[in-house]
Order: structure tokens, then sequence, then C-alpha cells
């Protein structure tokens, strides 16, 4: 089926949601969702000898927060907006938490210094936004400035719904959902390269593989 690049890569057809609900990260119900991107994002940063964490769209932050205790001297920054960032500033000791709307951001109050010594992370939160585009190019424009790598993640709607569901999502907190086709064009369609792409599990219960992981470097220029 064909792929609209004005849908951001959709099957020609689908049905976004046009007003999504706020997503609130709670993390009460005792399930870790996507386990293993986070220890990925961290074997990046060592392999490539970052100690710095930019995670985009952080929520509240347990998992990012936990990596500064699992890793001593890495500093992370997280980037939300509303009552998520607001919990940060008031629960996490650690860390900088800087308050960013990612559909319409284009740069962090970031040191390239700073930039330079990271990583970038995105997880899970590009399936929320009306218009993701401006977060894949504040995505860019760390990489342009220096961050070793970026991790996307999203989930993987033709390992879930099915290809053939065009939409909305039964999530209320999602846009839209990619398959895994769609997604990979979505992200080339900007100026980097796909490093990684691969399936990761949703969550620590059932263990399913339906969750994108995709690791991005700079391109070329």
């Amino acid at each position: 089926m064909a792929l609209d690049a004005g849908l951001h890569y959709l099957t020609r057809g689908y049905i976004e949601r046009t007003e999504p609900e706020y997503f609130v990260d709670d993390e009460s119900s005792g399930v870790t969702w996507q386990p293993d991107v986070y220890p990925e994002l961290l074997a990046l940063a060592r392999k490539h000898g970052r100690d710095v964490v930019i995670d985009l769209g952080c929520g509240r932050a347990g998992k990012l927060a936990g990596l500064a205790v699992q890793e001593p001297g890495l500093q992370v920054v997280g980037v939300d907006i509303g009552p998520n960032i607001a919990w940060c500033r008031e629960n996490h000791q650690c860390g900088r938490w800087l308050e960013a709307d990612l559909e319409s951001a284009m740069t962090l109050p970031l040191a390239p210094a700073t930039i330079e010594r990271s990583v970038v992370l995105c997880s899970d939160v590009l399936e929320h936004l009306i218009d993701p585009r401006p977060a894949m190019r504040l995505i860019c424009w760390l990489l342009e400035t220096g961050a070793a790598r970026a991790v996307l993640s999203t989930p993987a709607r033709d390992k879930r719904a099915g290809a053939e569901h065009l939409g909305p999502p039964f999530n209320p907190s999602h846009v839209r959902e990619w398959t895994c086709r769609e997604f990979r064009a979505f992200a080339e369609s900007f100026p980097v390269q796909v490093e990684r792409f691969d399936l990761t599990r949703s969550d620590d219960a059932d263990g399913g593989l339906t969750t994108q992981l995709v690791v991005l470097r700079v391109g070329r220029r």
C-alpha cells in the first residue's frame, strides 16, 4: 500500500487522532514499559565514551533517574512539558529538567560542550505528538551539534493492531502508530543515518517484541 509523505509516511488513508489525551506518566502499575530501551542507551553511552543522556519526552523519568544511580558520573537531562516535568523537578534529586514543547522547540538551552558529551533518547514519544517533525528536527540538531547517537522507540502497529488497522490508535493518548515500514520511511526522510532498526519488548510483563527500536547517527552533509 502507498505511503503518504504528507501523513508522516503512514499508509494513505490512515486516520490520525486529532485530540489526544495528555499522557500522565504513572508508574504505579508495576509494569516496566520498554525495559530494554534505556539499557541500550546506556550501552551506547559507554561505547562512545559519553557521560550525558538527553531524554526527550522523559515523562516522570523513573528509568532515566535509575540510569544516574546505576552509572556514577552520568549526567541526565530530562525534557518534557506540563505536569510531568513539574513532577520531575519536585521529586528527583539528580538531573537537569528542561521544559520544552517538542512540537515547536528548535534548540535546547544546552551548551555545545554538553551536547558533544551526550547520547539522545526519544522513547515512545513521537506517537503522542500532533506534529512529530519538530521533534525529529530537534534530534537532528542534537546529532549535528555533536551527540553520538539518538535512540528512538515507538509502537509497531503491524505487531500490535495489525498493518491493516488504519487508525485511530486504541490508546487515547496516541495520535498515530506506524508500522515498521512506515516508521523507517519517516525516519529516513530526515538528514540522519539509520544505524540500527529492530524490535524490542514493549514491557516486562509478556515480553512481546512489539516496539520499534531505532538508532540514528548524524547524516552525511
